[in-house]
């Protein structure tokens, strides 16, 4: 039953520790190309179905990816690129949804549907003993049928 636990606890740090280190980017300052590609890569084309300005060859794309570029040439935030982009495009523009209200839910579902996961296999976990079950008197007398037999 130990070994058990701890080899589950081995591949929880590692998945967890796995994870920590996907996470955390490396300290260098992203480039103004960096930024413009990661811009790009954020806000979706209105006119496409799920694809980002950065994938779609639509007019209205370009026009985004042209004003992003511009915004960030002047020093604009992105905040303030944002923002600007909503105001004429609408809420739709953004690939990733905001963090706050009833869209909270899109990042918050997930997390909860993983702890109630790992709760539940917990639970499956300990309730496996290890096979110390005892076996019943009518189980016993079936094995020792069986043995009798061959």
């Amino acid at each position: 039953m130990n070994s058990m636990i701890g080899r589950w606890l081995v591949i929880g740090l590692a998945v967890v520790g796995l994870l920590g280190f996907a996470t955390f980017d490396s300290n260098e300052p992203e480039t103004e190309g960096e930024r413009i590609q990661r811009l790009h890569e954020s806000f979706a084309c209105p006119q496409c179905d799920g694809q980002s300005v950065a994938e779609s060859n639509a007019a209205v794309a370009a026009e985004i990816r042209n004003s992003i570029t511009n915004e960030v040439a002047d020093g604009a935030t992105d905040t303030e690129i944002r923002d600007q982009l909503i105001a004429g495009y609408g809420g739709d523009v953004l690939l990733n949804p905001p963090s706050e209200g009833f869209s909270a839910l899109i990042w918050i579902l997930p997390v909860v549907v993983a702890v109630f996961g790992v709760g539940g296999l917990v639970a499956v976990i300990r309730r496996d003993d290890g096979g110390s079950r005892t076996a019943s008197d009518a189980d016993a007398a079936l094995v020792a049928e069986a043995r009798e037999q061959s």
